[in-house]
């Protein structure tokens, strides 16, 4: 199909661009900023949507920058490095905008606007992430997807990498012993322990580990300074071995006479901006305002990254977690901060919750952190466990969108809408909601 000139009149949740054709199609464009006029040619076709592709930017945005990343143009992971910062936290607020404002759900159409806080900005836009995770190809070549693509492009740093991982990183490419252990590792993970500043890596091989490749870790240990420890991981074995990484929460995000320290297992889940992750904890507490009288409910708990400064303020809290590395983390964190009012389980969350209706529990306050799925299927349950408030913390507001549709038909009111930018240059949006019972 020949080139076309299109107006990009918004970004889509994903960070495309969307525009029509002269007949009404939908278009999405990816590198586009809305307000722009730009030529593109058609690359895929749908039923709903077609994709297209930059060929001239014909009237281009002011806030269009050059992407600082070497690899931006092959890379699929950071979608939004080609307009400025504060402009990417514009068309992030935008964006659940749009979305509130499609929603079937009236009330969120007439009232999600005027509830909608201004984003809160990252502390740092670059080199904020603490672990990144990088593909390994058929050339043994670590590095990140391409755009569209299941084959990689090979890379010796990452602009949002914390500088000691990127360092680290470049020592283990000069190293035979790691080319060795590439040749068996589809995929690995470098994670930053920011109380140390060490690194622990973890390489998810295609079959178990032999001496051999346990004598190329130890050899790589011994050359790079910063490189604590090395795991393997696949299908049919678990982690070999088991390393403790911790970070910190401040005392004055959280209202407490120290700083709260937490750990998690490698292998197991960390928010990976962890300077926006005490904004993040900040705002839960903010928004549940939870008393000494008061019983907390917290679903998908992870390692406790919310439920132990819910649980300074609570009469009591219950948290509940499916992963079982969390679930002891959860656990270990708790009693490190010598408190006796939790109590962790380790069940799948509908499930769970099923349990507890069943028993006749209810909550005042309840927190909810789902993965990127969201939580469908749960808002029936929730509204019966929760008496008097909820928190949702949501990584997607395509999902969030949803499940508070059907909050809302079971009673809860929406008060406010808190977005926080977890992960600058890309158009992800952490968003906290806060929900109260008439």
């Amino acid at each position: 199909m020949p080139a076309t000139s299109y107006f990009i009149e918004k970004l889509t949740a994903t960070g495309l661009g969307f525009s029509r054709d002269s007949e009404g199609q939908a278009i999405l464009i990816d590198g586009v900023i809305p307000g722009e006029t730009v030529t593109a040619g058609i690359i895929k076709t749908a039923k709903k949507h077609n994709t297209a592709r930059i060929k001239v930017i014909e009237i281009a945005s002011k806030d269009r920058i050059d992407p600082p990343c070497p690899y931006y143009k092959q890379c699929g992971g950071y979608n939004m490095q080609h307009m400025t910062y504060k402009r990417q936290l514009e068309e992030k607020s935008s964006i659940i905008n749009d979305l509130f404002s499609q929603s079937r759900n009236k009330v969120l159409q007439e009232r999600a606007g005027k509830l909608l806080c201004p984003i809160l900005p990252s502390p740092q836009d670059h080199h904020y992430r603490q672990r990144i995770k990088l593909q390994v190809d058929n050339r043994q070549l670590p590095g990140f997807h391409k755009r569209r693509s299941h084959d990689c492009v090979a890379i010796d740093s990452c602009l949002l990498a914390h500088p000691v991982i990127n360092s680290c990183f470049r020592e283990l490419l000069a190293q035979q012993s790691f080319k060795k252990l590439l040749e068996h590792t589809e995929s690995l993970e470098l994670l930053l322990d920011p109380d140390s500043l060490s690194i622990s890596m973890l390489l998810h091989f295609k079959r178990k580990p032999r001496p051999t490749d346990e004598k190329h870790s130890h050899e790589l240990m011994a050359a790079i300074s910063e490189l604590k420890n090395v795991f393997f991981m696949g299908t049919g074995f678990a982690v070999t071995g088991r390393d403790i990484l911790s970070y910190s929460l401040p005392a004055e995000g959280i209202n407490t006479d120290a700083p709260l320290t937490l750990s998690f297992e490698t292998g197991g889940f960390c928010q990976v901006n962890l300077a926006q992750n005490s904004i993040l904890v900040k705002t839960v507490l903010e928004f549940s305002e939870v008393t000494k009288d008061e019983t907390v409910l917290d679903l998908f708990c992870g390692n406790g990254n919310l439920s132990i400064p819910l649980a300074v303020r609570a009469q009591s809290l219950l948290g509940i977690e499916g992963q079982g590395s969390a679930i002891r983390s959860a656990g270990k964190n708790s009693r490190d901060a010598q408190q006796d009012n939790t109590e962790f389980k380790k069940q799948p969350i509908h499930a769970a919750c099923a349990k507890l209706v069943a028993a006749g529990r209810h909550f005042d306050c309840l927190v909810i952190d789902p993965p990127r799925q969201g939580a469908p299927g749960l808002a029936k349950q929730l509204a019966t466990l929760c008496t008097k408030k909820m928190v949702y913390v949501s990584c997607d507001p395509t999902s969030l969108c949803r499940d508070l549709e059907d909050l809302l038909q079971y009673g809860f009111q929406l008060q406010r809408l808190q977005p926080i930018d977890m992960f600058p240059q890309t158009s992800h949006v952490e968003t906290v909601a806060l929900l109260t019972r008439p």
